[in-house]
């Protein structure tokens, strides 16, 4: 650590990182992975949210783990890829807010959410919404207050021996 604050990376910018981890119930006890993945990027960004993202694919294993244990499947909950898109489209208008999201829009996707993260409670299994790492960000911000069960992972953070198995897909 000696060095890496402010040499590095600000006091200010660590402990955004650390909070935006720890908001979304990332384990942070591998503070060495998380050093090394920050010591890493701060180069190329000094954006919290973007260290975040890179240190959240750094620690894939562990938060895959503590939503579904050592299973090999992870079931999941996609959108549509019309969606997708469309969300996407969205942010860039909107440059990057989940407040770009059309209010009725936003409103059925909040319903289709609830649902489905209803029904995978119900067969005893995590809830899981897999998007891509560009919508990563704004759809769990979007969904924690009114679906805290509902964890949102990127693509890039489930680890290449886990399967995946789409229980639900939100837009069809």
């Amino acid at each position: 650590m000696d060095g890496f604050i402010p040499d590095v990376l600000s006091l200010g910018v660590v402990v955004k990182v650390l909070q935006n981890l720890l908001n979304e119930a990332v384990p942070i006890r591998d503070i060495r992975s998380i050093v090394q993945t920050l010591s890493e990027y701060a180069p190329k960004s000094q954006d919290p949210d973007v260290l975040t993202a890179a240190v959240r694919i750094t620690l894939r294993r562990l938060i895959v783990q503590e939503i579904n244990g050592t299973a090999p499947e992870l079931p999941v909950i996609t959108l549509a890829p019309e969606l997708e898109q469309m969300l996407h489209k969205t942010m860039q208008a909107a440059g990057g807010e989940s407040s770009g999201i059309e209010p009725g829009l936003a409103e059925r996707l909040q319903q289709s959410l609830t649902d489905a993260t209803q029904q995978q409670e119900l067969k005893g299994e995590p809830a899981v919404l897999l998007t891509s790492g560009v919508l990563r960000a704004t759809l769990a911000k979007f969904v924690k207050n009114t679906i805290p069960a509902l964890r949102v992972l990127s693509y890039q953070e489930v680890p290449d021996e886990k399967q995946i198995r789409i229980v639900y897909a939100v837009g069809n």
